[in-house]
């Protein structure tokens, strides 16, 4: 089983996942070997398709959804061309409602299972191994709930429908052993991987394909199972964050939510929780023993605040009839909610969230103003603040031209994924203060900082870059192709636009042919240009829509003038990056390494005296801790040449493969060594070699590195970079 996560900021390489976990655990129950594909460090597609293939399995299994469709397609096409006869099944979300578009967009693909997932690749693997695991052997029309080719046509077998045909029989998913008891998952993933004590929704959203999945319809795990899991979680003492309860509403059965929360506290159960539930299925009992059970954040969905939006959605009742009613109901749900939140901050939550969404169907702009006032009244510590999107199979989806919405594939080759239209300009909604966005986004643009400043992050080399910056205003097919192949699976592209004109011009065109092309990874910021007296400013995309609302601008200023604030007690450094465009920069850069060298305690100054700003050029005063080095980053020009610092001259283009830029790197460095002589100089095993120092010739940077002891310094600087993250960002994922 494979599940490569779909950009997330903090969990971009593969890890446990629960869907994926009770497959793996059921079908090991029934004596068949199956593991979850796990990577903590990351890795290209190609290494990736090398290190699934090394464990010589039949069959892979991904779990798909739209966030992680591409990379999915990506690592599926390269397993086919590894080793043909590897059977490829897609399941999750993405393939249950759009079986026949996958398998006609990914060639790679053989099965399709939709939606439950334990009967139906159990019954599928019984009747393949029976005939040695070859394909055509098996007579797959028999199988219901899958989706196949046969010969130049796609075979859409009945649904399977074994929860519902069980669904007089108390506590049916029972019979699906815990992935945490029977060991698949380690305790210690709990979180973020989280537990679910039921399965489905029975609601009436429009909007939401879990009701759609589980065909409105929930179905429980028994309370014992769910304590006997918790009892074994509760073993492991020390969580990064809360472990998150994934039901789609956990409180749907208030009763039920109760005697969990009774069970608990009788086994001294101490593991922090967090879930999500609906406002109109909790009350203030319940609120104070999940809070005594261990409960430490809640989130509550609302979507709009509008009582007529809400019955257009069916949030709260069904959407049909909207007139007929006086929406009491409606208007209930909106009043319970502000009571609700104020209850869960008073009994004391640590956090109390709510989720929105803008764009909704009937929804004018005044009536998502509307749902920012209310937000703006709510005593919460944060909310969510979406844009509807409109999920193929879902009610919405079937009559979306009602409401005057378009949809738009991403592209000709690309049709899984789809954008939707909004009834009016959604970015001029005004986030309200505590919107998670504000936050979030100034995280991601304190990333994309130490990406532009060639922070070092690997210790070593690898076969492929983690990020690649985009130093033009078009993208081109040609360019997506070698990101492909040698950009990490999630990793960062970082786009760079002239100005903001460009941007606004050419985005929507540059993100449709990376995700037209299939693009390994959905983590795609974009920047433009701005200048201002003083600095140079790269705003985020995201503010040009937003008006400035949510990011953080990243200034660049010169190395000398930096450092006449930094010492003059300047204390906005935290999204400043230092550049050299003059000797005086770098020498400026150089005198303070001297200084801090002849420093008695460094340690002490450095903290007295911190922040410091980010130093695009601090890598030539170190040993070993520069990009030329570890080759984290690529920079990507207009013409399609590719640079690894700033200053750097072109050691390549995208039709070059990795090994290939290596090499002439490589070229590159033996001949500025053999010119400068540097076997015979006294620091040779020190020095880091600088293949392009500039400003500095040549001359003066050796005169430099020979005379002064920069090491220690710029790698103390290094350190406290880390120790500024850590600072600049201590903020639980889980909220975003």
């Amino acid at each position: 089983m494979v599940f490569p996560s779909g950009g997330d900021l903090y969990f971009t390489n593969f890890k446990h996942h629960l869907g994926s976990a009770y497959v793996i655990t059921y079908l090991r129950d029934h004596s068949f070997n199956a593991e979850q594909f796990i990577s903590d460090e990351s890795c290209n597609v190609n290494e990736c398709i090398k290190k699934i293939a090394n464990s010589h399995p039949h069959i892979v299994g991904f779990t798909v959804y739209e966030t992680n469709f591409m990379q999915c397609a990506l690592i599926s096409n390269g397993l086919k061309a590894y080793n043909s006869d590897i059977i490829i099944i897609f399941g999750g979300p993405t393939p249950s409602v759009q079986s026949k578009e996958v398998l006609e967009g990914v060639s790679s693909v053989d099965i399709c299972v939709r939606r439950e997932g334990e009967e139906t690749l159990l019954e599928l693997i019984l009747n393949l191994s029976k005939n040695n695991f070859k394909l055509n052997q098996v007579n797959l029309f028999s199988i219901k709930g899958i989706t196949f080719r046969k010969g130049n046509k796609i075979i859409i077998n009945p649904e399977r429908n074994d929860l519902l045909s069980n669904k007089s029989i108390k506590n049916y998913i029972d019979k699906f052993p815990s992935p945490y008891l029977s060991k698949v998952i380690p305790i210690s993933r709990a979180f973020p991987t989280g537990i679910i004590t039921a399965r489905g929704c029975n609601q009436n959203c429009t909007y939401c394909n879990c009701a759609v999945m589980s065909k409105k319809n929930i179905f429980f795990h028994s309370i014992e199972r769910v304590i006997e899991e918790l009892v074994y979680i509760n073993e492991c003492k020390k969580f990064l964050g809360p472990v998150p309860i994934n039901d789609d509403s956990f409180t749907i059965l208030p009763t039920r939510t109760f005697k969990i929360c009774e069970s608990m506290i009788e086994n001294d159960i101490k593991i922090p929780l967090i879930c999500t539930t609906r406002c109109d299925k909790i009350t203030e009992e319940l609120l104070d023993l999940m809070k005594q059970a261990g409960f430490v954040s809640i989130g509550f969905s609302l979507e709009s605040a509008v009582p007529r939006i809400l019955k257009t959605i069916g949030k709260v009742s069904p959407p049909n009839n909207i007139n007929s009613e006086k929406l009491e109901k409606e208007i209930e749900f909106i009043e319970k909610l502000k009571h609700m939140t104020s209850y869960a901050k008073k009994i004391g939550f640590n956090k109390v969230f709510v989720s929105i969404m803008v764009g909704l169907p009937g929804e004018t702009i005044q009536d998502a103003l509307k749902t920012i006032d209310f937000i703006n009244q709510l005593d919460i510590d944060f909310y969510t603040h979406n844009f509807f999107h409109i999920f193929r199979g879902t009610p919405i989806f079937q009559n979306y031209k009602r409401f005057g919405y378009k949809i738009k594939p991403m592209g000709d080759k690309n049709k899984i994924l789809i954008k939707n239209d909004f009834p009016f300009d959604v970015y001029k909604i005004k986030l309200a203060p505590k919107c998670a966005k504000i936050q979030n986004n100034e995280v991601i643009d304190y990333d994309v900082l130490k990406i532009l400043s060639l922070s070092p992050k690997r210790t070593m080399q690898k076969s492929f870059f983690d990020n690649v910056i985009i130093n033009s205003d078009s993208i081109k097919p040609p360019l997506v192709k070698w990101i492909q192949e040698n950009l990490a699976i999630n990793g960062a592209i970082i786009h760079i636009y002239s100005d903001k004109s460009k941007y606004l011009k050419f985005h929507e065109k540059n993100e449709k042919t990376l995700y037209n092309e299939f693009s390994p990874t959905s983590f795609y910021e974009c920047y433009c240009w701005e200048n201002s007296v003083n600095n140079s400013i790269l705003k985020s995309g995201r503010m040009t829509l937003y008006d400035d609302q949510i990011g953080m601008p990243i200034r660049f200023k010169d190395t000398k003038l930096a450092l006449n604030d930094y010492k003059n007690g300047e204390d906005n450094m935290k999204n400043l990056i230092s550049i050299e465009h003059s000797p005086i920069d770098t020498i400026a850069l150089c005198n303070f390494l001297i200084d801090l060298f002849n420093n008695k305690d460094i340690i002490n100054y450095l903290l007295n005296s911190y922040p410091l700003p980010e130093f695009q050029q601090l890598c030539r005063w170190t040993k070993n801790q520069a990009n030329c080095e570890t080759l984290d980053t690529a920079i990507i020009e207009n013409d399609d040449s590719i640079r690894i610092c700033w200053f750097s001259d072109s050691i390549g283009n995208i039709r070059l493969s990795f090994s290939d830029l290596i090499q002439n790197l490589e070229n590159l460095k033996k001949e500025r060594e053999k010119t400068r002589n540097c076997r015979q100089c006294k620091v040779n095993e020190k020095c880091i070699k600088c293949i392009f120092p500039f400003p500095l010739s040549t001359e003066r940077y050796c005169e430099y590195k020979r005379y002064y002891y920069t090491n220690k310094p710029a790698k103390l600087i290094n350190a406290f970079g880390v120790v500024k993250d850590f600072l600049f960002k201590p903020i639980n994922p889980l909220e975003f």
